[in-house]
């Protein structure tokens, strides 16, 4: 399914911008990459995982389509790309998996929101943007896992940033080939 998931994600990306990353390179910078953030954590059954920003999938639909256990929800406020994600869902038999075509903000304020267990991202936001939006999405305790480039640092902005927005335990980590950020919701004092 992971391969059909690709197939997807290659058809449209000459109509819609889904992905920079030359075909060639897709199995291991969309699917290995993804699937780099499982070993990070324990995973639970029935735990609530939003993908932040999701564009083309990624690593929310390699992440559902091998962990069926864990309910998913895409937030892409893009139409086009949140269409083409249910789109895939539809092809993929994900019938569990949840877009939300909407701004993050909007959709943390919205009547019924669901809080997440944990949020994963591929650096959708400038990281001190990031966090205060990881923020609003997570529930207490949450934990937050987003790729990150090379040129990540945890400086002022950040720490400042993560304080404001009530998140800790801020860790630069290697998973596989991929760099991580980790951090969790802190309680409010």
């Amino acid at each position: 399914m992971l391969e059909r998931y690709i197939s997807l994600l290659y058809a449209q990306s000459n109509r819609i911008n889904l992905t920079r990353v030359p075909q060639a390179n897709a199995w291991e910078r969309h699917v290995e990459e993804s699937l780099d953030l499982l070993p990070l954590r324990r995973w639970t059954s029935g735990e609530y995982v939003l993908d932040l920003g999701s564009g083309g999938g990624v690593p929310g639909l390699p992440l559902a389509i091998t962990q069926p256990q864990l309910d998913f929800g895409l937030i892409e406020r893009d139409r086009a790309k949140a269409a083409f994600l249910l789109s895939c869902l539809g092809q993929l038999g994900l019938a569990s998996v949840r877009v939300m075509a909407q701004d993050a903000s909007e959709l943390a304020r919205s009547q019924g929101f669901r809080a997440a267990d944990v949020l994963v991202s591929r650096a959708a936001q400038p990281l001190p943007r990031l966090l205060g939006t990881a923020a609003r999405l997570l529930r207490t305790g949450g934990e937050g896992l987003v790729h990150v480039g090379a040129s990540a640092a945890l400086g002022e902005p950040e720490l400042v940033a993560a304080h404001r927005a009530g998140v800790g335990g801020l860790k630069l980590e290697r998973a596989g080939r991929s760099r991580v950020l980790r951090f969790v919701k802190l309680p409010v004092p």
